[in-house]
């Protein structure tokens, strides 16, 4: 399975086309991370700095979205 890494997800617009991949969001805003919790429970979800997430995990995804 493809495994895309989803910076600044936000609430997740681009995530709504995605069919069949493993993902990973990084936000900032908790509020808003908690809307796209709900509406993507499957997903894993980080809340915190997209920047350093990026520079700490590049190497384990296939795929890498940045939207800010």
């Amino acid at each position: 399975m493809l495994k895309v890494l989803n910076l600044y997800s936000g609430l997740g617009g681009n995530r709504k086309l995605w069919k069949n991949v493993q993902v990973t969001s990084v936000e900032n805003s908790e509020a808003i991370a908690n809307v796209y919790r709900n509406l993507y429970p499957q997903d894993i979800l980080v809340v915190g700095d997209a920047h350093q997430y990026l520079l700490d995990h590049f190497k384990e995804f296939d795929f890498i979205w940045a939207s800010p």
